[in-house]
């Protein structure tokens, strides 16, 4: 295979490493001319350092990934993270590169997309996990409460679908993070969800179903509250990528750029190091996931990057490869 680009990834770019953190590299490759020809190329290729995999990755711990050239321009295209995040970094942290780098770098303006769908995932995920808004609490204590007297009034068998106006009701009082959703069965049949802060119930549940997923999320939300008051349970550098990654998005949508190291990194290692009250973290990713919401609709990028250009781009790259290989006569019975 052909190394086209190799660089050091992570932390020590972002600007957010600490003296325990790990050496982590990213590269893409043209894979082996053979491996093309027999369909056999894989997606990426991982190595690692570190031999006990229960143990958390320390400073003498070193990771390296490669992707096959195809894969990072289709990760490119989807809006992942870690390619975006390879592409704008800065030249500081390339240890070696070829000019098919040079020409990917050169064009960022055909792959870049406002679609940034995995950055938002990820932040709402971790926002789903650590946020504790009041709106969030609120929402499924009136659920709770909503389900009690619906099982009051139509037993524990009564089912969602049977008292429709019922759930219709509960989502029209306005609250936050409760709506009504549609979706479809695994056999593509529609069907109706009551969501609450991002748990759905399916019309065909029960109303005792309904008040056990609700109470969950309020049991949740209430613990969380707990935690927020002494800063513990939290995954702080899973909170720190989530803000780090929503500033990136933001400034993607908005300057059509992501900078590194970032220029909120004294706020990520302050995050990273739980010096911040848990509450006001917890907003942090509220916000940012509102914030988001908002640049998707300014941006001024395209709704999708150039497909064709990536796959021209990729396809002159194989047949370079090929043809640059030679394989000895072989005579066959």
């Amino acid at each position: 295979m052909t190394t086209i680009v190799r660089m050091q990834f992570g932390s020590h770019v972002y600007g957010t490493n600490v003296p325990t953190s790990d050496l982590d590299f990213k590269a893409v490759h043209i894979p082996a001319a053979e491996d093309i020809l027999l369909q056999r190329v894989r997606p990426s290729i991982n190595t690692k350092t570190k031999q006990d995999g229960t143990q958390k990755n320390g400073p003498e711990d070193v990771d390296f990934e490669s992707f096959a050239l195809q894969k990072f321009m289709a990760m490119l295209l989807e809006g992942q993270t870690v390619a975006l995040s390879m592409l704008f970094t800065p030249e500081k942290w390339i240890i070696e590169q070829t000019p098919e780098w040079k020409a990917i770098c050169d064009q960022k303006d055909r792959w870049l997309h406002r679609s940034v769908s995995a950055f938002a995932g990820y932040c709402r995920q971790q926002a789903n996990k650590y946020g504790i808004r009041g709106s969030r609490v609120a929402a499924s204590r009136a659920a709770v409460t909503w389900a009690e007297k619906m099982i009051e009034a139509y037993t524990l068998r009564g089912k969602l679908k049977d008292h429709w106006s019922e759930v219709e009701e509960l989502a029209a009082r306005g609250l936050e993070h409760v709506a009504i959703v549609e979706g479809t069965h695994a056999d593509d049949q529609a069907v109706r969800f009551l969501e609450v802060c991002n748990r759905k119930v399916q019309e065909h549940a029960t109303f005792k179903e309904a008040h056990a997923i609700c109470k969950r999320v309020f049991d949740e939300y209430g613990h969380r509250a707990l935690l927020a008051e002494t800063n513990q349970g939290v995954d702080w550098k899973a909170c720190m990528h989530a803000v780090r990654v929503s500033r990136e998005a933001e400034e993607l949508l908005m300057h059509h750029t992501i900078t590194y190291p970032r220029p909120e990194a004294e706020l990520l290692l302050a995050i990273r190091k739980g010096e911040l009250p848990y509450k006001d973290v917890a907003d942090m990713l509220e916000l940012g996931l509102d914030r988001l919401e908002e640049c998707h609709r300014l941006s001024t990028l395209p709704d999708r990057g150039d497909h064709q250009t990536a796959e021209s781009l990729v396809l002159e790259a194989y047949r370079r490869q090929i043809k640059r290989s030679e394989w000895p006569e072989r005579e066959f019975p």
